[in-house]
């Protein structure tokens, strides 16, 4: 009998349904299918590739509310929240249909005595995409729209704690049009994901935490698969003293507190110049204040549950230790005593890189505010890390910004903005948050491998 995945609303702790897991077997009949289906994907035209995606996008601004809903029983996120996830999904479907034509573009690199040199761009061939639950909307269409409109053939496993979304995706690009054996769900947890990395696969396309990505490089090394690795964060901003203080502190702490802190590039350490620290503090714990926690489906919420249980005694341990080593819990500190998943928005003061909050992820409610006294200090810890995803800074004077984010070793630097992911510019990580790239024109050609034609006519 195979497993089964059981489905939890996380605002409320009550098992919604059960989803049967493919087993081992399933998983080699999907892959073989797949694999089967994928040259002739690839010998259509790209427009004939790019017409069900387009009808896919018209599908999910017209579904748009449905899919929020059930986004929300999936991990809790608020339903102003959701939509504007699906609504910006559209947007970078559109950006991949606009920009995939260039990617695929042949090109001529040499003529001499009628010899050409070519490079013409071609699918790798069959793709596994292990996802992630935090935004499973963004971050699945960031490789299954590339993939499929450069001619490859998708094995997309949902992420377990988001499941629900990843098959409606799935059926929508079935609906649009998308042959079932192109694109294929495989529903399950890590028994199902090891049964997707022992397939012979031509690309591994993984977002998680870094513990689990380094057990899929070397799944996928034995393969010699491309492997792109979108791992954690522990994203650092720092706040100089020419910054205004009450500016700076709103727009950091909606950069922290976004979905709850569950996200890749969620701010979470930050720096603030002694000069304006009393006035950034006050301002952000006031910022804090307002964020309204509560039912998800209500429009005025900002915080909902966390989206994993495992989450909540993380949180628990992160704070205890702060308190143990001096620092000054201003709000929060605790789960709420309530059904399901339930965190309440914490900011930790007189904090140092001694403690959990400020060197291990958080992936929730939670931050650390550190006072220190000039841009070299400010440098110094925010490179004082293992991971390096993104980092910000918050200055009236750009050239002193890119000073210190230059020096700073991330995929992506942000002046006076933070939490910010764009499909028009390259998503990659730098160390323990990991390598490769999705989005911008770098993340379309991550799914092409280059074929070289010498062209000697007779």
């Amino acid at each position: 009998m195979s497993a089964s995945l059981a489905v939890i609303d996380p605002a409320t702790g009550a098992s919604l349904r059960e989803l049967r897991c493919d087993d081992a077997a399933g998983v080699e009949r999907i892959a073989d299918a797949a694999r089967a289906a994928q040259p002739g994907w690839a010998a259509l035209t790209l427009s004939e590739r790019g017409a069900p995606i387009a009808r896919f996008a018209a599908l999910l601004t017209e579904r748009r509310e449905a899919l929020a809903r059930l986004l929300i029983t999936d991990m809790g996120k608020p339903i102003a929240q959701a939509r504007r996830e699906l609504e910006a999904t559209v947007a970078r479907v559109g950006f991949f249909c606009e920009h995939v034509g260039a990617a695929l573009a042949e090109r001529v690199v040499h003529r001499e005595s009628g010899l050409r040199e070519v490079v013409v761009p071609e699918a790798l061939g069959t793709v596994l995409h292990l996802s992630a639950w935090n935004y499973p909307w963004f971050v699945a269409v960031n490789t299954l729209v590339p993939a499929l409109l450069t001619g490859n053939a998708v094995l997309y496993k949902p992420s377990e704690h988001a499941t629900q979304s990843g098959l409606a995706l799935v059926a929508l690009l079935h609906e649009a049009g998308v042959p079932r054996a192109v694109v294929a769900a495989v529903i399950g947890a890590g028994a199902t994901g090891q049964a997707l990395l022992d397939q012979p696969v031509q690309g591994v396309f993984f977002t998680g935490s870094h513990a689990t990505g380094l057990k899929v490089a070397a799944a996928a090394a034995r393969r010699l698969a491309r492997v792109q690795l979108e791992l954690g964060g522990k994203d650092p901003v720092y706040v100089c003293d020419d910054a205004d203080p009450a500016a700076a502190a709103a727009a950091v702490a909606d950069g922290a507190f976004y979905n709850n802190g569950q996200s890749c590039c969620a701010v979470e350490r930050v720096y603030v110049h002694r000069r304006i620290a009393p006035a950034f503090i006050d301002a952000f714990v006031a910022t804090v204040d307002g964020f309204r926690l509560g039912d998800p489906l209500d429009e005025g919420t900002y915080l909902g549950p966390l989206a994993r249980a495992a989450q909540l005694d993380v949180l628990t341990a992160q704070i205890a230790d702060a308190r143990a080593k001096g620092g000054r819990v201003l709000r929060g500190g605790a789960r709420l005593d309530r059904p399901g998943n339930w965190f309440a928005p914490t900011v930790v003061v007189d904090v140092d890189h001694g403690m959990e909050l400020m060197r291990e992820e958080t992936f929730g409610p939670a931050i650390g505010i550190m006072v220190i006294d000039d841009d070299a200090q400010a440098t110094a810890l925010m490179d004082d890390t293992r991971y390096g995803l993104t980092a910000g800074v918050y200055s009236r004077d750009e050239a002193r910004a890119r000073r210190v984010l230059g020096a700073l070793r991330t995929g992506s630097a942000y002046w006076n903005c933070c939490d910010r992911v764009s499909p028009r510019l390259p998503w990659s990580g730098r160390r323990d948050s990991g390598f490769g790239c999705t989005l911008g024109d770098e993340g379309i050609a991550a799914f092409t491998q280059p074929r070289a034609w010498h062209l000697r006519s007779s």
